[in-house]
């Protein structure tokens, strides 16, 4: 077995204008991303609350901010960053691009930022979204 690990290729996602402005898409199973296009802007995300496991692309979009349908956690989408009352990890993000009106990411997510490494909240520590 090499020492040395190969680099994986981008992933192609397809067009970018199979992508709606501003409604998070989901796409795949493994891991489950979503995509959210603003204009040219793409952002590519795990589609999985990290604390609830909810699916995000069905959240509630405020601007940049998107919040999860089951536990009103809230997370910036550009960088992943849980926002709000309910703080918790990070959603995985993956650098994107357009090549030639395709829709690339990168095949690894970014590295979550040692600041933002808390754990989520236990059951009892959630307060009630209602």
């Amino acid at each position: 077995m090499s020492p040395f690990r190969r680099e994986r290729p981008p992933v192609c996602l397809g067009p970018l204008t199979s992508f709606p402005e501003d409604v998070p898409k989901r796409i795949g199973n493994s891991p489950p991303l979503a995509i959210l296009r603003h204009g040219d802007t793409v952002h590519v995300f795990e589609d999985r609350c990290p604390h609830a496991g909810a699916i995000l692309s069905r959240g509630t979009l405020t601007g940049e901010h998107l919040t999860c349908p089951a536990h009103a956690a809230t997370f910036e989408i550009a960088t992943g960053r849980s926002l709000g009352p309910l703080d918790c990890r990070p959603l995985r993000t993956y650098t994107a691009w357009l090549e030639d009106g395709l829709l690339y990411r990168s095949p690894t997510p970014r590295p979550a930022r040692k600041a933002h490494r808390t754990p989520c909240p236990t059951p009892q520590q959630i307060p009630d979204p209602g």
